[in-house]
């Protein structure tokens, strides 16, 4: 399969792409200055369907691989897929794949827990204000080694919790050292051992979060 890039020379996204790796650097202390992610914008589904080797539901808007950032063209926004076409929104798309690739240095190339991954980058990209905030946890920790549109509804308010209860650097200290936890059962010990309380709905709701 054969791709053609060419530089984009766009002001909006330029803007956008400079104040996002700003905000991420100074959020994960990472200071991201040699060989940063590209943005690539892709046009249409077909192309995010060859470039990704596979079919992908219209949700789908972006994602991240390695250094690089693909994020569907806003003047195919609506058309392409479901989502409604919104300057703050799309912004908030391109922050959270750059996001993504922060999280992957952060974590040392470790994805897993899905739901901790996601969760950071709709913290971190700000689209929590773009949805209503739940009244209770119940349906982010299935989420651990796949994806699915559901791991995006409610893993940001409890990284928000967490943030706000304990602290930004105890969660980013926690993202570094869970990566050497390899299974399941080990990052929950882990979580226990970092936050004091364990990982289910219960417990969860316990701490106050939503409130």
């Amino acid at each position: 399969m054969i791709f053609k890039i060419i530089p984009l020379d766009d002001i909006f996204l330029e803007k956008v792409y400079e104040e996002a790796m700003e905000d991420l650097n100074s959020f994960y202390e990472i200071n991201w200055k040699y060989n940063p992610p590209r943005l690539v914008i892709v046009d249409d589904r077909k192309t995010i369907n060859l470039l990704k080797g596979k079919e992908t539901e219209n949700w789908v808007t972006g994602w991240s691989e390695g250094t690089n950032v693909y994020v569907l063209n806003r003047d195919n926004f609506e058309k392409e897929s479901n989502h409604k076409y919104n300057p703050d929104s799309y912004s908030a798309t391109i922050k959270h794949e750059l996001s993504h690739s922060f999280y992957r240095i952060l974590s040392n190339g470790n994805n897993n827990p899905r739901w901790l991954n996601e969760g950071m980058a709709i913290y971190t990209s700000g689209q929590d204000k773009f949805k209503k905030k739940p009244t209770e946890f119940s349906k982010f920790l299935e989420f651990y080694d796949h994806g699915g549109s559901g791991v995006y509804d409610e893993p940001d308010f409890f990284i928000e919790g967490l943030v706000k209860k304990f602290g930004k650097q105890k969660l980013l200290n926690f993202i570094k050292e869970q990566s050497k936890h390899k299974t399941k059962e080990e990052f929950e010990r882990f979580f226990v051992e970092a936050y004091g309380f364990n990982l289910n709905y219960e417990e969860i709701n316990k701490q106050g979060f939503l409130q």
